[in-house]
């Protein structure tokens, strides 16, 4: 009888706060630093993996409960993968010059992060961290290569069809973060920084059967008005 009636308080309090909720929606952007996770055994192995960038864009939306916890779930375009910049350097006329190739390998993903959110700060201005799943599709890839020496060229530019390569379109990650937002007459700014880990495996390294995740990190902006 008493966790009943724990239940039914825990339950009114829960309806409580949704009916008195605040409800946001808007947008953002920003820029992604991706790159992937390795084991020490791939790492020793295979060429330096760098970080590349890309464009995040997206729907936001957040319900906020009371001054100082909300839930954010987000919909979201966003570019993600890694590059090799191997070659070698020599001398001529005592002048430094780059030969190599750069290999730029960019996936697109359709992403919906469901984060939690705890706030602290004032009506003004309040400062927030960020934590939650995220779930992805990739729907396309592509591989740039560009020849180095002196000068960049690009030498291929192709599509890469991901069920072929094996490449798992599907994605399950974490992210965490922190931000600040400021109030506006007609809703708020925010801007934030996150880091988003893969918890999936990609794709599996011909030869030293060796998997890859993803794992980046990404600044963002965006403005969201209040309903």
């Amino acid at each position: 009888m008493k966790n009943l009636r724990i239940l039914i308080a825990a339950a009114l309090f829960l309806v409580t706060n949704l009916a008195i909720a605040q409800f946001s929606v808007g947008i953002k952007t920003g820029i992604n630093f991706n790159d992937i996770s390795e084991t020490d055994a791939l790492d020793a192995l295979t060429p330096d993996f760098k970080q590349l960038k890309g464009l995040n864009i997206g729907l936001v939306s957040e319900l906020e409960i009371g001054n100082h916890f909300a839930i954010q779930p987000e919909l979201s375009y966003t570019q993600k993968g890694f590059k090799l910049d191997e070659g070698m350097d020599f001398e001529l006329f005592n002048i430094p010059l780059p030969v190599g190739v750069i290999v730029r390998s960019k996936f697109s993903y359709l992403e919906v992060p469901l984060l939690f959110k705890g706030k602290m700060g004032d009506d003004k201005m309040k400062g927030y961290l960020i934590a939650g799943p995220s779930v992805g599709y990739a729907i396309d890839g592509q591989l740039r290569t560009t020849a180095k020496a002196i000068l960049e060229f690009d030498i291929l530019d192709q599509d890469l069809d991901l069920g072929k390569i094996g490449y798992e379109k599907f994605e399950v990650a974490g992210i965490v973060g922190g931000g600040a937002e400021v109030k506006i007459p007609s809703g708020k700014l925010f801007m934030d920084a996150r880091y988003q880990f893969g918890f999936t495996e990609l794709y599996d390294i011909p030869v030293f059967n060796e998997k890859i995740k993803n794992r980046g990190v990404s600044l963002n902006a965006g403005y969201m008005m209040n309903f």
